[in-house]
């Protein structure tokens, strides 16, 4: 883990800069609305505009082709396949003949001579100047200050090839189209300019109508400070899709007030832990019983003990601090058990470090300076609650370390409070803080690791299960 200067420093390099400006989501809404409705606007202008191009062209084929059409479905033929009238509906056989500068039809046989006609004349439609040929079967021809419109297409009979010409003049058609959908035209392109204004009109409002709750949230949330972290986001009337956010933020708050009592909880304790202490050491101090210094000097290593603990506990507690690489568990319990060597002489208890469940040496993901802290506190729990001529036994794999001793075992009363701040075992035979376990608890919850404490069948069994995912 990091020293506390070191984490200050990092934290101040990683910390995120404000950012300079603030997009607005209702302004950016609007201006994708606005520019899907320009795009979709200038795209039914463009087909629009296309139509006027190209419609009256498209409509004319299409008319000339339905006239052709019914023209040879009526046809009727002499015994000497010689076509000798059309039958066709009486709207159109009246078009042709009343209108004969307008609309005719002529039927011509392979050599292009005009068999039938509705205007009675006997030669084909051509090129000026130019004999008849079907190559091109769509002709515009300008006749006495006249437009006309011509189709040339081919059928067969009794094995025969024949031409059917049919002819539109302009003005005819002018009467048809013209008219009619040059209006339709202007109030499709009206109409699509006034509901493109209506539906941003409604956009806007209805976006103006989802974001109060957004709105409101962010004066809620101004008004959330230190003295005030039990305020939480309302969730009412606030759209579906943003509800999950206004929930994650209201269990941010949570976890934050019930971290921030911790702290405050945990500060009021270390206070009084500590003024006991002194306390005493002042009424020794002016009451001139300091002649024996060695009492004085047990107490300020035990407040030594304590602010160090105190110290790392507030370490462990910050994520940031550690340092994730593969460190072998059999190598921070040898660690441990070199520094409190000492202790263990003194306490007349034998360290046996148990074969590992998996040869060579296990590693795992962890910050060796934490997982070495770990040990020496689980280690230092069970040489304290061991007896004499006791054995605490070490293992480690992969998978999990573990520490039995061979002492009373733990109450059933006491194991929920284990893990405890500040929390002493009725049997330890050191006047610590209560705060090892403590501390296990905080570098094993960063990890993601799970640890648990136990009755085996000698003694108390503390076991830490680490979680490769983690």
């Amino acid at each position: 883990m990091k020293t506390p200067e070191t984490a200050d420093l990092a934290g101040a390099t990683v910390a995120p800069s404000r950012a300079c400006c603030h997009r607005s989501l209702a302004l950016h809404l609007q201006l994708v609305t606005a520019l899907v409705l320009t795009v979709t606007g200038a795209v039914i202008i463009g087909v629009i505009t296309l139509m006027l191009r190209w419609g009256p062209d498209l409509l004319t084929d299409l008319s000339l082709k339905n006239n052709a059409s019914q023209v040879i479905k009526g046809l009727q033929f002499d015994q000497n396949d010689r076509p000798y009238r059309t039958a066709i509906n009486d709207k159109d056989d009246a078009a042709y003949e009343i209108l004969k500068a307008d609309s005719v039809y002529r039927i011509l046989d392979e050599q292009g001579r005009v068999l039938l006609a509705s205007d009675g004349i006997t030669q084909p439609y051509a090129e000026p100047g130019n004999p008849f040929t079907p190559a091109p079967t769509r002709l515009k021809l300008r006749v006495d200050g006249r437009t006309l419109h011509v189709l040339t297409r081919q059928f067969e009979h009794g094995g025969r090839n024949y031409y059917v010409q049919v002819m539109r003049s302009e003005r005819l058609l002018r009467i048809i189209q013209d008219d009619k959908g040059q209006r339709l035209t202007w109030m499709i392109i009206i109409g699509a300019i006034v509901c493109a204004l209506l539906f941003s009109i409604v956009v806007a409002v209805t976006l103006h109508h989802l974001l109060k709750p957004l709105r409101r949230a962010a004066n809620a949330a101004a008004t959330i400070d230190i003295d005030n972290l039990s305020a939480r986001l309302s969730v009412q009337d606030v759209p579906r899709e943003i509800t999950p956010l206004f929930h994650s933020v209201n269990l941010a708050l949570d976890r934050l007030e019930q971290g921030y009592r911790q702290q405050r909880d945990f500060l009021a304790t270390a206070a009084h832990e500590l003024k006991t202490p002194l306390t005493l050491m002042r009424g020794q101090v002016e009451l001139g019983d300091v002649a024996d210094g060695e009492i004085l000097l047990q107490d300020i290593d035990r407040m030594a003990r304590q602010v160090q603990q105190l110290l790392t506990l507030a370490e462990a507690s910050e994520r940031h601090n550690y340092s994730m690489q593969q460190t072998s568990p059999q190598a921070a319990w040898a660690q441990a058990t070199s520094q409190l060597e000492r202790l263990a002489q003194q306490m007349a208890v034998k360290v046996v470090i148990g074969p590992a469940d998996s040869a060579p040496p296990s590693m795992i993901l962890a910050d060796p300076g934490a997982l070495g802290v770990l040990c020496k506190n689980l280690l230092e729990n069970a040489l304290h609650h061991s007896p004499p001529g006791g054995t605490v036994t070490l293992h480690a794999n992969a998978r999990r370390l573990s520490v039995r001793d061979e002492g009373p075992g733990i109450a059933e009363e006491a194991l929920p409070h284990l893990f405890e701040r500040f929390w002493r075992g009725p049997h330890r035979r050191d006047q610590g803080a209560g705060l090892g376990l403590s501390i296990c608890a905080e570098i094993a919850q960063a990890h993601g690791w799970e640890i648990t404490a136990g009755n085996g069948p000698r003694g108390a069994v503390f076991e830490v299960r680490f979680n490769p995912a983690a």
